[in-house]
């Protein structure tokens, strides 16, 4: 795989380091902005989708404004669920969703990554768009400070420095450049990336930024790899336009379909790449 590709474009949250811990301290930060009668449910439901036992999964995708969790493939809808756990009839979401989703972050939330989990549930019992802002932008606060302790992932330093001798290595994530940078620091990571994009508004853009990294280079797509634990942010456009692609699948959602490679966790990344990288440059 390596052989063509010339580009290869990290995600940053849940792909260049596997911690978790932040999520809870989100999850504390949107529940203090809640009416407060409803942050025992919060905190219940927010559990019971940590034991797999809630309708709102990773891979799902919540509609705010219907109060629905929604399956789906390719934009198209082929399950609605009531948060109770009800799944709507056949028709009911033909009528609701005639047309292919279109995404957001406001209303419509992709629900790739755990990230999306806690403002789900929060958007749920009625936060406003205006508290989950503050509620990031505390929690990635967090992730600057020296309280927020990062496992370094064996062997992946040397891999993406082996990798940025001869590949461009490019950082595409959704998150703000500040604590992005922060982030990268901890991880001993900041100097192997040749191009940054910050903020970059996945999956509503995605196709886009992926555009404008093959302009940058002036490369074709097909020497692009994407790699990211995020399928319709990070894969499934990245595969539309040609480009390599490897899922971080850490919740078992699936995604064989859609990605050259399928590995459990960074681990795997290393794997790979460890096994088609020459031995001396390692």
């Amino acid at each position: 795989m390596l052989k063509d590709i010339e580009v290869i474009v990290f995600d940053l949250d849940g792909t260049l380091y596997d911690d978790t811990h932040h999520f809870n301290f989100y999850a504390e930060r949107l529940c203090e902005k809640l009416n407060p009668k409803n942050r025992d449910d919060f905190y219940k439901d927010y559990q019971l989708v940590k034991e797999n036992k809630h309708p709102l999964k990773v891979g799902s995708v919540y509609d705010a404004v219907k109060d629905l969790i929604l399956i789906q493939r390719d934009g198209k809808v082929l399950h609605a669920i009531s948060w109770a756990g009800k799944k709507l009839a056949e028709d009911k979401v033909r009528e609701l969703y005639s047309e292919k989703l279109k995404f957001n972050f406001h209303s419509l939330l992709n629900v790739g990554d755990f990230w999306w989990i806690p403002v789900s549930i929060a958007k749920h019992y009625g936060i406003s768009d205006d508290g989950a802002e503050q509620a990031f932008l505390q929690t990635r606060e967090y992730m600057m400070s020296p309280d927020f302790q990062m496992k370094e992932i064996p062997g992946f330093k040397e891999i993406l420095c082996s990798l940025s001798k001869t590949k461009k290595l490019v950082l595409y994530t959704n998150s703000p450049q500040k604590d992005s940078e922060v982030i990268l620091k901890k991880l001993g990571l900041r100097d192997f990336f040749d191009y940054k994009i910050f903020k970059g508004q996945k999956p509503v853009k995605s196709e886009e930024y992926f555009e404008i990294i093959r302009n940058h280079y002036h490369v074709s797509f097909s020497n692009i790899l994407s790699i990211g634990d995020n399928a319709i942010n990070e894969i499934i456009p990245a595969n539309k336009l040609g480009c390599r692609t490897i899922l971080i699948d850490t919740h078992n959602i699936g995604g064989q379909t859609y990605a050259d490679y399928v590995v459990k966790n960074i681990a795997g990344v290393v794997e790979i790449f460890s096994n088609q990288l020459p031995r001396q440059t390692l």
